[in-house]
């Protein structure tokens, strides 16, 4: 299969959010990536991984399926989420959705959060009640937004230039440290547009309602 390019799902191997929200991903996604473990829950799941990647600790159905690619890479200084977003940048993706953050060991669930930072930034971690981008050095527009939806933004080091349209208490220019500071917003248009001049920013946004 043509693997450069397209619209790509990264399953990571914790657990995967509802199926409302883990079934358009799927059905929208050209590449489909398991890290490690994940590869077991794909078949738990009937999907096809194309591509199986990581240091290969934590899968144990190891039969190599027809149109499975397997990428070993055993090195420890990174994540196999992290190792999974260099893969997928390799291969110019065009976008990148991540599933499977959530559940297990503390570390396992911070973790994917603050490997955002350096991935591509047209990657989308999805969660059971949301989702989180990170903004660095750019801007970014997100359309068909729930008016009334809860949008917080969290700075990773001091961020310069923040501007936020869209919501009950916009940012003009303004300079955010790490912390609370940007906890609850609300999304009054179905359209936000969030710019970070310098630095890098966790944009969370959480629906009013998410069905089962």
């Amino acid at each position: 299969m043509a693997m450069n390019g397209g619209h790509w799902l990264i399953c990571a191997d914790g657990t995967w959010p509802i199926p409302a929200v883990r079934k358009p991903l799927f059905e929208q996604a050209d590449v489909v990536v398991a890290c490690d473990g994940a590869y077991d829950q794909c078949l738990e799941h009937g999907i096809l991984a194309h591509v199986v990647l990581g240091d290969m600790d934590s899968v144990e159905n190891t039969e190599e399926t027809s149109g499975t690619l397997w990428v070993h890479k055993t090195s420890q200084e990174k994540s196999d989420l992290s190792k999974a977003f260099e893969f997928a940048q390799e291969h110019d993706a065009e976008i990148i959705d991540v599933i499977g953050v959530e559940g297990g060991a503390l570390g396992h669930q911070i973790a994917p959060l603050f490997a955002l930072y350096d991935a591509p930034s047209n990657t989308t971690l999805h969660l059971d009640q949301g989702r989180v981008l990170c903004v660095r050095n750019s801007s970014i527009v997100i359309d068909s937004i729930e008016i009334g939806s809860c949008v917080s933004v969290f700075a990773l080091g001091p961020a310069h230039g923040v501007h936020l349209r869209g919501c009950q208490w916009g940012l003009d220019g303004e300079t955010l440290q790490p912390g609370t500071q940007g906890l609850n917003n609300k999304a009054t248009q179905s359209s936000i547009e969030f710019t970070v001049e310098e630095g890098a920013v966790l944009l969370c946004i959480e629906p009013i309602k998410v069905d089962p």
